[in-house]
C-alpha cells in the first residue's frame, strides 16, 4: 500500500510506502496485551508433518524468541514455551509435559501448506520445576495467529514413528544404546501427544539388524518385550527428562512384535515392524493393538 504525500512546493511530491506484516500475532498475558514489543513472527512447515511458529519481541535494544508454538499438521499442540521478559529478569515457561493439552487448547485451526496457518490458543504455561516440592508458577496466555509467509524448512531427518490406533500415535522415537558388545542394552522409546509411553527394550541388536521373524514377550520377560505406561500425574513442567514413577501407571503386557520388511528410503536403512500385544492394569484388559504400524532407520 502506498500513501501519497504533497508539500506546499509543487515541485516536491513524497511517497511512503506502508509494508503491511504477512504474518500477524494478537497476545495476552494473564489477561493483558502484549503487542507493543514484538519485532518479527516467522513460521515453518517441517519435513510434512510439523509447524512452528515463533514470535521474537526487542527489549532494551536486545531482540530474543518471546513465544514459540509447536503443532501438528492436523492443530495437535505439540508444545509451547514462552519467555516472561516483563520484570528485570527473564523466567521461562512450558506447556506441561507429556500432554501439552492438558492445559493449553488449540482452535479454530487452519492451514493450507505454504500459503496459510490460523490458530487461536488459550490456557496456562507453567514455570520450569527444578525440585518436586516446588509448588506450580503459571501463567496464561491466550491470543490468535495467523501466517501466509512461510520460511524455508530442509528436511535432511528420517521421521521414526509408531501408530497403535487412532488415538495413540508417537513420532520421533528414540533409540537409546548403553552398555558394549557384547552386552549391549538397546530400546526404543517415545511419548504420544496424550500421554503414554512406549518402550521397546531388553534389545541386543540395532532392529534393522535383527533377522526379519516374530518375537514373543510376556509381561515378566527378561529379553525383548514391549513396555506401555499412561501418564496420571498432576500438570507440570519438570527441568529433568527422567520419567517420575508415581507419575504413571504400568500395563501389564503381552505378546509380539514382527520384523517384516527392511528396504532403503532416501539413503536411510529402514526397518517396518508390526506390533500386536495387549496391555491390561489390575487383570482388566484395557488395549489390544493389532498389527499396528513401526517404522525406523537407522
Amino acid at each position: 500500500m502506498f500513501v501519497l504525500s504533497c508539500s506546499n512546493d509543487d515541485s516536491s511530491t513524497e511517497y511512503t510506502e506502508i509494508v503491511e506484516k504477512k504474518n500477524k500475532i494478537d497476545l495476552k498475558i494473564d489477561g493483558i496485551s502484549s503487542n507493543e514489543n514484538i519485532e518479527q513472527v516467522s513460521a515453518f512447515f517441517s519435513c510434512g508433518q510439523s509447524l512452528n511458529v515463533t514470535v521474537k519481541s526487542k527489549k532494551n535494544n536486545v531482540t530474543s524468541d518471546l513465544l514459540s508454538i509447536n503443532v501438528t499438521k492436523e492443530g495437535d499442540l505439540q508444545s509451547v514455551y514462552f519467555a516472561d521478559l516483563r520484570g528485570n529478569f527473564r523466567q521461562d515457561y512450558y506447556s506441561p509435559d507429556f500432554i501439552p493439552s492438558s492445559t493449553i487448547a488449540i482452535t479454530d485451526f487452519e492451514f493450507i501448506e505454504n500459503q496459510l496457518l490460523k490458530f487461536k490458543f488459550s490456557g496456562e504455561v507453567f514455570r520450569q520445576k527444578y525440585n518436586l516440592l516446588e509448588p506450580n508458577h503459571t501463567l496464561k496466555i491466550d491470543g490468535s495467529v495467523e501466517i501466509t509467509e512461510f520460511s524455508k524448512n530442509i528436511c535432511n531427518t528420517f521421521i521414526n514413528f509408531i501408530t497403535l490406533d487412532n488415538n495413540i500415535k508417537f513420532s520421533n522415537i528414540s533409540r537409546i544404546s548403553q552398555g558394549n558388545l557384547p552386552n549391549l542394552d538397546i530400546r526404543y522409546e517415545g511419548n504420544s501427544l496424550n500421554g503414554y509411553h512406549i518402550n521397546i527394550k531388553n534389545l541386543t541388536q540395532n532392529l534393522p539388524d535383527m533377522p526379519l521373524g516374530t518375537y514373543s514377550f510376556s509381561n515378566n520377560s527378561t529379553t525383548e518385550k514391549i513396555e506401555f505406561k499412561k501418564y496420571i500425574g498432576l500438570p507440570k513442567s519438570f527441568s529433568h527428562s527422567f520419567l517420575i514413577p508415581s507419575d504413571w501407571l504400568v500395563y501389564e503386557t503381552q505378546g509380539s512384535f514382527t520384523i517384516v520388511e527392511k528396504t532403503t528410503i532416501n539413503g536411510f536403512s529402514v526397518v517396518k515392524i508390526k506390533l500386536n500385544f495387549t496391555a491390561s492394569s489390575n487383570g482388566n484388559m484395557e488395549h489390544t493393538f493389532t498389527d499396528a504400524d513401526f517404522v525406523t532407520a537407522y
